[in-house]
């Protein structure tokens, strides 16, 4: 049966079905390239569910390589993000001939015309050196952070000495100012004797790379590190086998996409229709928080409000448009955090920076809005990516062709999305079931003649290719990852 299905060779059949898809969905994106002996090297992929995604949650993207996937051992990269229900979504998926530069520069680069040249904010990765090189050519701007967890391991591996991985952890994660840190850092340095140690100053010369007191008030959604790429690999472990044809891997992905795609749909039922209980004292605002806000966005505000019950008011500084307070800590008197609040544009922000870095209105935020007696959160402190609305599309007009695509997809989306509740009650009954199906038949004439009288076109094939000959199977390949079981000369004892 495998052999009757890749008949056309693998390769082909693989694209074969991306094609397919591409008819079902007409927003679906693909693109590939071949050397020269027309073998496929790169492809990569994204449906439209993926792409209305990133215009909604485009803010931070994280990306890894995963490895031992498919038969051709080609290394597959997941690009993949954060939505409002603090979820991992997947933005996009490559399978790549090597992990060079070039490789990954063209990966970013076809997953920017995929998604209209819109840029992250911020990107996190593991640290590869052809990875930095990428992303310091195709995204310049955005915020490069190194993974926590690889940091960790690192510190482990190079550095033999009892407690170190710890103190280290507590360097990268302090949230003092920068000079609080290279205080603190070269103090460590020297009670420990690093000061010719290799790794130590390599590891230095990257700080603001890793470091949480230069990286504060940099938006990275939660992220610390590719937790969520290495969720990923695993989950998607369960459905791609070592051993699998191409055209059975696009297939078994598809599968797993589906699956994290539902999860979104089950978090936004819970969200819309279930009641929180109210658990603080501040009743009023804490009610604003669950209607504004999803279920997980919600729990981590409440979290905050919880936490606002250890500061205090300990200065106050009052001018014509703004008013400057600064709290302490119960316990910890040396600390100290300054809000600013501007009673004019109900604007506030604070010296811990933790809106800018996560989204969610800090605990000392929350004193403050206890001292003005605000019974709603500021619009200003209400980040739209958190909330339940933040996937609606408000109707703006566009100032180029690009705006206007992407709202044409986020629309799409939108449309999708109700179509699913629409078949959710029509396949109830037999009755209701004909009735929908030909009022969708009518419609899908009328919304037909009104597209072809604006036609644009949407396909997107191999590089340059109008017109191409059969794409040969790729080479195996040989990756950087994990190797798998090595053949040795020892036998093993029983």
């Amino acid at each position: 049966m495998r052999r009757i299905e890749i008949k056309d060779d693998d390769a082909e059949a693989a694209l074969a079905y991306l094609c397919g898809k591409a008819e079902i969905d007409s927003f679906f994106f693909y693109k590939f390239n071949v050397d020269e002996e027309i073998r496929l090297t790169n492809f990569f992929w994204a449906d439209s569910t993926a792409r209305m995604d990133y215009a909604c949650f485009r803010d931070a993207l994280a990306f890894d390589t995963t490895y031992r996937t498919n038969a051709y051992k080609k290394p597959l990269v997941v690009l993949v993000g954060v939505n409002h229900h603090h979820q991992t979504v997947v933005f996009g998926s490559a399978l790549l001939i090597d992990e060079s530069v070039g490789t990954y520069e063209w990966v970013l680069e076809t997953f920017l015309i995929a998604m209209m040249n819109r840029k992250p904010i911020s990107v996190v990765t593991d640290g590869d050196k052809a990875m930095r090189k990428a992303i310091k050519k195709v995204l310049p701007h955005a915020c490069h952070r190194l993974c926590s967890w690889h940091l960790q391991r690192n510190a482990f591996t190079n550095v033999h000495i009892k407690d170190f991985t710890s103190i280290f952890a507590r360097c990268m994660f302090m949230r003092g100012s920068a000079e609080e840190f290279e205080k603190v850092w070269h103090q460590m340095v020297e009670n420990l004797g690093f000061n010719e140690n290799r790794w130590v100053t390599e590891i230095y010369g990257k700080r603001k790379r890793w470091a949480e007191a230069y990286l504060h008030g940099k938006f990275f959604a939660g992220m610390r590190s590719t937790q969520r790429c290495e969720s990923m690999n695993a989950y998607l472990n369960r459905f791609l086998k070592i051993r699998l044809r191409l055209y059975e891997f696009v297939q078994q992905f598809d599968r797993a996409i589906l699956r994290i795609q539902q999860n979104e749909a089950k978090a936004d039922f819970e969200s819309n229709n279930s009641s929180l209980v109210l658990s603080t004292k501040l009743s009023i605002l804490e009610n604003h928080a669950v209607t504004v806000y999803t279920k997980e966005s919600f729990l981590k505000f409440r979290e905050e409000m919880k936490n606002a019950e250890l500061f205090f008011v300990v200065g106050f500084v009052s001018d014509v448009s703004m008013r400057a307070y600064t709290l302490s800590k119960f316990r910890h008197p040396n600390l100290k955090w300054e809000v600013q609040f501007s009673p004019n544009i109900v604007t506030l922000k604070c010296s811990c920076m933790m809106y800018e870095s996560i989204g969610i209105p800090c605990c000392h935020m929350v004193v403050v809005m206890k001292v003005e007696h605000l019974e709603e959160i500021p619009k200003s402190c209400i980040l739209k990516k958190w909330t339940k609305l933040a996937k609606m599309h408000s109707r703006s007009s566009p100032e180029n062709q690009m705006d206007n695509d992407m709202d044409w997809f986020v629309r799409y989306g939108s449309l999708s999305s109700m179509c699913n509740k629409l078949s959710y009650y029509a396949s109830d009954t037999s009755s209701s079931f004909l009735e929908a199906k030909n009022e969708i038949e009518n419609l899908t004439v009328r919304m037909e003649e009104l597209y072809n009288s604006n036609l644009k076109g949407k396909k997107v094939t191999g590089d340059g290719a109008t017109i191409r000959n059969q794409v040969r199977d790729p080479n195996i390949v040989k990756t950087k990852g994990n190797p798998g079981k090595v053949a040795t000369n020892f036998q093993k004892g029983r």
